[in-house]
């Protein structure tokens, strides 16, 4: 373990795998409120809360977000996803054009019951830390 922070203790964190050629990003939660900690070969994003780190994990998992990595990754790379890459993903230009419909849809390919409403992403929206939202080398 090496970079160890505050950003280590947060409750909900969005994580994927350097090394996949698909990127796969998954809400990191424990139920019993120690934190998940991951190694050098994943990057997340902290939140406080499940729902928003729900809906960052919806929309990092759209159609429109993965295309976009797939053309500015590498994906012959031994670890397609560096932070560097990932650092690309402006969650500010992704909330102008997506659409709630987009993130049910993106529910119903990876096959997880529909959670997602207006007010989460709403409420996504008006996260103050949006702006500060990059990928952390754990």
């Amino acid at each position: 373990m090496f970079g160890i922070g505050d950003y280590s203790y947060a409750p909900y964190k969005v994580g994927v795998s350097g090394f996949y050629k698909k990127p796969l990003f998954s809400v990191l939660a424990s139920s019993n409120s120690i934190p998940i900690m991951t190694d050098d070969t994943s990057y997340f994003i902290c939140f406080t809360t499940y729902d928003s780190a729900y809906v960052a994990m919806l929309i990092l998992n759209s159609t429109r977000v993965q295309q976009f990595l797939s053309t500015i990754a590498f994906l012959d790379a031994k670890r397609p996803y560096t932070k560097k890459v990932l650092e690309r993903i402006d969650f500010h230009k992704i909330l102008q054009s997506i659409q709630i419909t987009e993130l049910i849809d993106t529910e119903k390919a990876l096959g997880l019951e529909k959670y997602i409403n207006e007010n989460m992403l709403s409420s996504f929206h008006l996260l103050p830390e949006l702006s500060q939202r990059t990928f952390l080398l754990c």
